[in-house]
């Protein structure tokens, strides 16, 4: 009887003390969650570009990381609170690509201070970016390519009340939005004419997040004597206007380096306008880069030319060659 007794008081001690042992040990964390938003997106011809993160807002957990898909030759940089770095520096009488635009930097976490960016894609490789956050905060991103592209990355600590299929889902959507709207506009491109003046302009919208990387939709048929003038009235995108120039000419030149990345010298050809304001067909003919109209440094956004001799006269945008972005123009 006895010995009965014990061996319930000690059962009963044992009890409590795997029951104090486990109120005495934390909870085990939850999981770290990946998350997905797609970058950019674009039809197979490339005629309309979106120009944005999707979703643009995401609420994650302390530890979870996000996963950055690129559709589009974008950047993901975190700049927390620092000014945005310059897209081009000079290099004795070269200007160059930004290397902190163009290529990683920081390292694989985030918890709200320090520099973090991406790079860009290479050579159409399928291309991505992970980061993982370590301090809750609500964090703006940008892509420092396309002045205007933003997103935010809210981190918590309590749970998050979507998933990641939700919430690539809602970026699916988000990004289907834009490419409607973008095919819609494209689908009004047309010139403005005024007696012997046509204006040729190049958009975009911030709201809906996409660019047109096309001049028209058909062909420009004009009279002799015509100036047409290109306006750039697109937040997101620089351009060119190029006539009789090599359609393969090269904005970006990359040059070996004996260690590390390649500098990548912008064109001269492409940076410099020639300055002419007629055209009859023959000779190199080039607007220089052409801004969003209204931009802070009041670099140039818009071209003229005036056509004085029959003739269809092909022309390009040397920044998106890639894209297709051609034109045609018919003086009659």
């Amino acid at each position: 009887m006895i010995r009965s007794n014990i061996s319930q008081s000690a059962m009963r001690v044992a009890a409590a003390l795997i029951i104090l042992g486990a109120s005495a040990c934390p909870l085990r964390a939850a999981a770290a969650t990946n998350w997905t938003v797609i970058v950019g997106g674009h039809p197979a011809d490339n005629s309309v570009y979106a120009n944005g993160f999707y979703p643009r807002e995401l609420t994650v957990r302390v530890g979870d990381t996000v996963i950055w898909t690129f559709d589009g030759f974008h950047n993901v940089a975190f700049l927390s609170g620092a000014a945005r770095p310059a897209f081009a520096i000079k290099d004795g009488d070269k200007m160059y690509a930004n290397p902190k635009v163009f290529f990683p930097a920081g390292g694989n976490t985030y918890g709200g201070v320090g520099f973090r960016n991406s790079g860009t894609p290479q050579d159409d490789k399928p291309f991505s970016y992970s980061l993982t956050f370590t301090k809750p905060g609500r964090y703006e991103y940008a892509c420092t390519i396309h002045a205007g592209m933003s997103g935010v990355i809210n981190v918590v600590r309590d749970p998050v009340a979507e998933t990641p299929a939700a919430a690539l889902t809602r970026g699916r959507a988000e990004q289907a939005e834009s490419l409607a709207a973008a095919t819609s506009a494209y689908g009004g491109l047309t010139p403005t004419r005024e007696g012997s003046k046509v204006t040729v302009r190049l958009i975009g919208n911030r709201d809906d997040r996409f660019s047109i990387l096309r001049f028209t939709r058909e062909p420009l048929v004009i009279s002799v004597g015509t100036t047409v003038t290109w306006t750039v009235n697109d937040p997101f995108e620089i351009h060119t206007v190029t006539f009789n120039g090599d359609k393969h000419l090269q904005f970006i030149i990359p040059e070996p380096q004996p260690n590390g990345p390649p500098k990548l010298e912008l064109s001269a050809a492409v940076l410099t306008p020639t300055n002419k304001t007629s055209y009859a067909g023959t000779g190199f003919v080039n607007s220089g880069l052409l801004f969003p109209a209204g931009n802070p440094a009041h670099l140039p956004s818009s071209f003229s030319l005036t056509f004085t001799k029959p003739g269809r006269y092909e022309y390009w945008c040397l920044v998106h060659k890639d894209a297709g972005q051609r034109g045609v123009i018919i003086v009659k």
